[in-house]
């Protein structure tokens, strides 16, 4: 008993650490295993059309270099080589050369050597290679749709503002449907029709808004940092916590916890069917929430129990930048008021990391620069690559010296990139009243209310009239209850303390009519859009936005108007009547987001087909990803709007891959689709040593009506081996340096 007992104590304490080996070794087993086999088809399709063209197969080979194991059955080798990402047909005639008494190089004189083949039958045996590749990822993608595949809803349930989507107009709940009049199936689809856009040229978004089907000219933007073309959506999220950020304490029970699934909100109801809407309620009007139900395992194991918690709400703020070219919300501010910089995630082994910095610390020093803003220190990091940036942080309530070394991101084809130091500075030090900076000017060269204030840079504020405050939140509470007057603040600076000054609050459209922040003021006098001119180009945006309605109030002032607005985005039309005044032109409550500090997971979709639209939507999708694939070549070549550093090689392809894996048969099945669709593609490229190469040779031939000297051939065949083989290193290098 005792001997049963040991034995099946050992199997528990190795079943753990085989089950992790497993985990992580079997998609990288089932990756090579796709592609060998989108490989093995592509040999194939050389294959049986050599020997129907009657050409003798000396090697049929799956993977190069040393041989594995193989068998030969009749006049040819099959062979499994030891690197499996590639393959190749050798046929009598190839690599099959003997000089002659007059030193030229001379081919076999063999009736089944591929030479000696009609240049027709040499173009099929060249070409079934690809036309295989194509097929079989039409089949994939048949098979796929016919199972069913999820994929990202593409309701949009974040529009980011200042970015192109928000200037047209599109709004949270919004269902994309066409792009340019072509079915859009899922958010990848949504992601690959922006990132593949003409630039500068505007794109057709047809939507769905709350049964009604509408139009948005939408301009992408080209996002440096990542080189792609964006215009700033997310897709709808779940009522599922995905992540939670540093102002949630995981050891707190009543704080929303990674996993946590919503299921009350003010004691409505939230349903995978209102979800999207729902959490946008919660992300968006947290002060609105007074209750909040929640859904929690008890324990991390598979089939767990789950208990109902009731928890809180630690409410986050942001602050959308007034000018249109500031996208990177770098020296956004209330009313000229800019906050400190809080941590909210730190990269593990990057400089941050190093240095010492956490998720959550607030930066009360960075260099020789006191309470600093995020644009301050984001400057501060460009201006300094490799030079060690004293830094003095807040962390629980004490103060922690640190020293922090930007790092210059190298790139292969660019010089190097913007400097950095691997931590996220995009959240506010909500809990500390210290003003990082002060705006001296808002629109039009205006003075700011905080510069006509006169409070200095570096303030903690502690009183508004006469009544204690301590959080930026507290403060903005109090802006807008005094918007149209007047409020009296009290401040430290330095060694002195009770000072104060006399801080006018303008209105503005939401404050008047009592709205909140995210409320959707969509029209003035039915007018949805303005034209505003933004670095000498004339630009429509949407009146939804903040720059476009303040442009639209700047034509209408002195006037009474009709303004059109929605409580939020998910919520019916009203209007209402107001006389617009010089004071209430800058929407700047407009410009405040409320949130929690969470990441709920994204709305998926089932896409499932029955076999006849199985087959039409797979052969679109075969379609489309070949063209893609030369779309990306001009985006990357010519367009530049696409940067090469998103090409990746064997290692991140087999990387991609073994993610995918992990996921599931049906998301491997459809990635081998595509690597197949970009194999025919790659494959059939007019360069030396792959098929597209040897096809434009036997063109020539066909046209001149004898083959290209074997000298050239041979020259170009080692230029394109030196070609491909530089290209193979520098993605290889790519990959490992990502």
């Amino acid at each position: 008993m005792c001997v049963l007992l040991a034995d099946t104590c050992c199997g528990l304490a190795l079943a753990g650490p085989i089950a992790s080996l497993m985990n992580t070794v079997w998609p990288i087993v089932l990756i090579f295993l796709g592609f060998g086999a989108v490989i093995f088809v592509h040999e194939l399709g050389h294959f049986v059309v050599a020997k129907s063209c009657g050409i003798r197969v000396e090697k049929f080979a799956i993977g190069f270099f040393r041989e594995i194991f193989g068998f030969t059955r009749g006049e040819t080798r099959y062979s499994f080589n030891i690197l499996p990402l590639g393959g190749y047909v050798k046929m009598l005639g190839q690599e099959d050369f003997e000089l002659d008494k007059s030193g030229e190089l001379q081919v076999k004189d063999d009736p089944r050597s591929f030479t000696n083949k009609p240049v027709g039958h040499r173009m099929l045996v060249v070409s079934a290679g690809v036309v295989m590749n194509v097929l079989f990822a039409g089949l994939l993608f048949m098979i796929v749709f016919m199972i069913g595949k999820r994929g990202l809803s593409t309701e949009i349930g974040y529009v980011k503002p200042n970015w192109p989507a928000a200037y047209a107009g599109i709004e949270p709940g919004d269902v994309i449907e066409r792009i340019d009049g072509k079915r859009i199936e899922e958010f990848t689809e949504l992601n690959y029709a922006i990132m593949l856009a003409d630039p500068l040229e505007p794109l057709d978004f047809q939507v769905r808004r709350r049964g009604e089907t509408r139009h948005f000219k939408v301009t992408p933007l080209n996002n440096e940092d990542e080189g792609i073309l964006q215009i700033g959506v997310a897709p709808a999220v779940t009522r599922t916590i995905g992540k939670v950020g540093p102002s949630l304490d995981p050891d707190r029970e009543d704080h929303l916890h990674k996993g946590d699934v919503i299921v009350e909100l003010n004691g409505r109801e939230v349903t995978d069917e209102n979800a999207n809407e729902m959490m946008y309620l919660l992300m968006s009007t947290p002060f609105d929430v007074k209750d909040v139900v929640v859904e929690r395992a008890v324990s991390s194991e598979t089939d767990a129990a789950t208990k109902r918690i009731h928890v809180q709400l630690p409410i986050q703020f942001g602050i959308y930048p007034s000018d249109m070219e500031d996208q990177q919300s770098l020296h956004a501010h209330v009313l000229g008021l800019a906050p400190l910089a809080k941590v909210a995630s730190v990269e593990e082994g990057g400089r941050a990391h190093l240095g010492g910095l956490e998720a959550g610390d607030i930066i009360l020093k960075w260099g020789t620069q006191w309470y600093p803003t995020r644009g301050d220190i984001v400057k501060s990091v460009r201006e300094n690559p490799e030079i060690d940036i004293p830094t003095i942080v807040e962390r629980d309530g004490r103060r922690v010296i640190l020293t922090v070394r930007p790092k210059v991101k190298r790139r292969l084809i660019r010089a190097a990139g913007k400097p950095e130091i691997g931590a996220e500075l995009n959240i506010n030090a909500t809990e500390v009243l210290r003003i990082g900076a002060v705006a001296k000017t808002v629109y039009d060269n205006r003075p700011s209310p905080a510069a006509r204030a006169g409070i200095p840079a570096g303030a903690l504020i502690t009183h508004a009239d006469g009544e204690s405050i301590g959080t930026w939140l507290e403060l903005i509470e109090c802006f807008r209850t005094h918007a149209g007057g007047a409020v009296t603040l009290t401040y430290d600076h330095g060694r002195e303390t009770g000072l104060t000054c006399e801080f006018e609050v303008p209105r503005t459209i939401r404050t008047i009519l009592g709205l909140p922040p995210h409320a959707r003021i969509s029209a003035i006098d039915g007018e949805e859009q303005v034209r505003i001119d933004v670095a000498g180009r004339r630009r429509t945006v949407a009146v939804s936005s903040s720059i476009g309605l303040r442009a639209k109030l700047s034509e209408k002032k002195g006037q009474t108007v009709t303004v059109t607005y929605a409580e939020s985005p998910f919520a019916e039309s009203q209007t209402a009547e107001l006389t617009v005044t010089e004071d209430m032109v800058d929407p700047w409550f407009g410009r405040i987001l409320y949130y929690v500090d969470v990441r709920p997971l994204q709305a998926t979709k089932t896409i499932k087909k029955g076999p006849i639209d199985a087959v039409v939507l797979g052969a679109k999708k075969t379609v489309y990803f070949v063209a893609s694939v030369y779309t990306i070549m001009e985006r990357m070549i010519f367009s530049r709007t696409l940067s090469v550093e998103n090409l990746s090689g064997p290692v991140g392809i087999v990387n991609i891959g073994r993610r995918v894996a992990k996921i599931g048969i049906i998301e491997l099945l459809f990635f081998l689709a595509m690597i197949s669709a970009n194999l025919a593609v790659i494959n059939f490229l007019p360069l030396p040593i792959v098929d597209g190469g040897l096809m434009v040779f036997l063109m020539i031939e066909k046209i001149k009506g004898s083959p290209i000297n074997l000298k050239v051939q041979m020259a170009t065949q080692v230029i394109g081996l030196i070609l491909i083989g530089a290209a193979f290193v520098f993605v290889t290098i790519q990959d490992l340096t990502k």
